[in-house]
This record gives structure tokens, sequence and C-alpha cells, in this order.
């Protein structure tokens, strides 16, 4: 319909906690959107309502117990790998996991309805229609759905979807990320992925909330069933609702860290560390093996400019097994949505980050479906990598700059079962693509 009234509210941060403004401000009403020119007025509080939106901050001392516990106790994560295989109905694909969870979220409910019981989404794109569906059927049962999407998604698909779900009063939140650096290839974005269920399990991985559009991806991610898993990935989410996000130590030696691109994970000298640290860093650990299998992979730099591809040429070097498999369609240079054959397909050069592997003689392969298609076409969305057969990197977060500068998540896992199911799946990706 059309546009009758925007307001805006702020939120000003004092130390460690949050202060929502008083009002609601008047930005525009309806007739201003019918001319074409730049205005200009005052804000001022005329006609401003009272704001209603309250923030919250997860206690710091809590969240610093969940790490040391899990770090003393890994198995009480119950961490457990979900990949999608380009096959919504296959017993490891995450879709069944996230409808079984909406109704054990319901059941639960209705066992304790006094009690406040919710489903946390913050995801990139959840144009999924089963998915809202399921989420309208919990909200209606008393559940309290919180959802947070990247703004484009929400607001220039168009959708039906995004539509019923701000109509229905659930809490739908269009995220803006707008930083400007000059490392930034594309426009940063609230790329998250993952859901938090009753406060005690969750799920976070690469793949957006789109499985009726893009069920054919291959993606990767992984359940937990913890509740301080639950309150770390709380900490994000409240902090993009615009609380502040608390501080704590993490130890980068651990069984396992939750890194978040805005976090304030901080090591024992005090300096934060975030996922493009963790990934240089485990890269320059590595004695034996890498194995990566990602969606985008490009200069990644770290805290003194050092670069993902530097370090990765340099592992080689040590005599460490170096490997990747890419999305071959995204690692070439030129317009990714144009119609090439195969044969055009292939002769475009690559991306200067996969040009200087491949020069260095890393082995890389330029993974394609099966079938040819006008536009060729990859169904790799994964963003994981395998170090020495017992550490896994996992998350939202892709291998270049501009995930920096988004809002992006990554694990990292040290279990040689986990990295055993992992290098199956790489494995079996070997086997089911086109290698070229």
């Amino acid at each position: 319909g059309l546009v009758t009234c925007v307001k805006f509210a702020y939120i000003v941060h004092l130390d460690v906690r949050s202060i929502p403004s008083q009002h609601d401000y008047i930005f525009f009403v309806g007739h201003h959107f019918d001319g074409d020119q730049y205005q200009r007025r005052a804000i001022s509080s005329e006609h401003a309502t009272p704001n209603g939106w309250r923030t919250h901050e997860v206690d710091a001392a809590t969240l610093q117990r969940d790490v040391q516990w899990i770090d003393g106790d890994f198995g009480s994560l119950h961490a457990i790998p979900k990949f999608t295989k380009g096959l919504p109905g296959h017993p490891y694909h995450p879709k069944r996991y996230i409808h079984d969870q909406i109704d054990e979220t319901i059941r639960h409910k209705q066992r304790v309805p006094d009690q406040l019981v919710t489903i946390k989404v913050c995801v990139d794109c959840i144009d999924d229609t089963d998915f809202v569906n399921h989420l309208l059927h919990a909200a209606a049962n008393g559940v309290w759905v919180q959802v947070q999407v990247d703004w484009r998604k929400m607001t220039l698909t168009h959708s039906d979807n995004y539509l019923r779900l701000k109509r229905s009063g659930v809490e739908l939140l269009g995220v803006f990320c707008t930083p400007k650096h000059p490392l930034i290839e594309v426009a940063p974005d609230m790329h998250n992925k993952f859901i938090v269920f009753r406060g005690s399990d969750a799920i976070l991985g690469s793949f957006n909330i789109t499985f009726d559009r893009w069920g054919a991806n291959w993606e990767s991610g992984m359940t937990f069933s913890s509740q301080g898993m639950a309150r770390l990935l709380d900490n994000i989410f409240q902090s993009i609702r615009g609380g502040v996000i608390q501080k704590y130590q993490v130890d980068p030696l651990s069984r396992f860290n939750l890194l978040y691109t805005f976090g304030r994970h901080a090591l024992p000298n005090g300096k934060y560390y975030r996922p493009n640290h963790a990934i240089l860093s485990e890269i320059h650990r590595a004695r034996h093996s890498i194995r990566l299998c990602l969606f985008l992979l490009g200069e990644l730099q770290g805290e003194h400019g050092d670069s993902v591809i530097d370090a990765l040429i340099q592992a080689r070097a040590r005599g460490v097994d170096v490997q990747a498999i890419l999305n071959g369609h995204l690692a070439r240079q030129g317009d990714p949505g144009r119609e090439y054959t195969m044969e055009e397909e292939l002769r475009r050069p690559l991306l200067p980050a996969v040009y200087r592997l491949q020069q260095a003689g890393i082995p890389l392969l330029l993974a394609y479906g099966r079938y040819d298609q006008p536009v060729p076409y990859c169904p790799i969305h994964s963003k994981y990598c395998v170090i020495d057969e017992r550490i896994v990197l996992e998350g939202s977060f892709n291998w270049y700059n501009t995930s920096v500068y988004s809002h992006d998540l990554y694990v990292v896992v040290n279990d040689p079962v986990i990295a055993r199911i992992y290098l199956n799946e790489y494995e079996q990706t070997q086997r089911d693509f086109r290698i070229f």
C-alpha cells in the first residue's frame, strides 16, 4: 500500500548499556513522497509519540562462564554438522531440523503457557513460504517470534512472505549495514545466518532460508543443543536490535569459538579476535593439510594487511597439503549473469586471487553443476575449511574483505570426529560435481 508515515527513534549507548529515545519522531508523512525535490525540515517533538522499543543486554559475566564451560566440556554443545547436498528432502538437510524445532517450540509453549518462549531468526534472506508459514503458526500459538533480515532482501524483493510477517505483528527488522572502506569489494550487508529456538537450541551455517528457491544449493552448517551457545548467539542478536554487544575473553586455541565480525570477543591482551583473524591464524598454524570448500575467495586481509592468499601459498611452501574446491563460475572475471557456453566459460580468466593460488601450484578444483545451463552454474554456497583433519571453520563468512565489514559469523571447532564428517562431504563434492 501507500506510505502514510515514516517515523524514527534512536538509541544511545552509555558504557555497557543502551538507552532508547523517549519518543518516535515524525520523519516523513505521506504527501512528502509526492514530490521529486530534496526536502529539509527540523525534527521536533511535535506529533511525536512514545517510543515503545526496548533493548536488552546479555550479562557479560554469564557469557564468560559459558565460554569457559564450553572450552572445558566441548561435548556439552551437542554439535552436529548439517549438509544440504542439493536435496531438501535429504535427512542431513537443515530444513527438517528447522521445522522440527519450530514444532517443538510450539509444544513447549503449550506445556508452559505462562513462560516466555522465543524463536529468534537472524538470517540474511528468509523468502521461503514454508518457513514463513510455520513462523506465523508459531506466533499464532503464543511463541514470541523475532526476525532480523538484510534490508535489501526485505524491501527490494516485493515478497509476499515479508509482507505477511510484517502485517502479522511479528517483530521484523530490516538491518542496514553501510560501512565504507577501500578494501570493500561489494556492498556489505546483514549476512548472518542463525536461528535460536527456546534459548536452548540453535542452527547456523552458510544457508539462507530460501529452500523453495535455492533448494539445489550445496550448503553446510551445524546445530547445537546448548543454553550457553544460545546465549552467545543472543548477544549478537540483541546487539543488532540496538543493545550493547557484551565483551568477553576467548582463547584462540580452545576447542570451540564463536566469532562475529562486530563482536567484542577479546584475546588476553585485549585485542579483538574476529573471523578474519581466526582464518589467518589457523592457516599459519596448519602442519599437514588444508581443505577449502568456498563460495567466494578474494584477498581477505588480516589485522596487519596480511593476505589469506599469501598465507595459503606460505603454507604450501612449508609442506602443507593445500587443496580448494571453489564455485567455478564465481572464481572467474566478468559478468556472472551473462550467458556463456562451457567452452567460453572455461576461457574466462580467473580472479586475481584465484590465479595467484593456481600459479603457486595449489590444486584448485573449479566446480560446476552436472549439466550445462545457459548461464553456467555451480550450486556450491559453502564456506568451510578443514585443517589438519581436526580444525573446522564454518559459518556465513565469505573469504573476501566485504565480509569483514558485513554482519557475519564463523565458528572454529577443534574436533577430529566433526572434521572427518566435513572431509567426507568434501570428498562427495568432488565426486558429484564436474571439476575443471
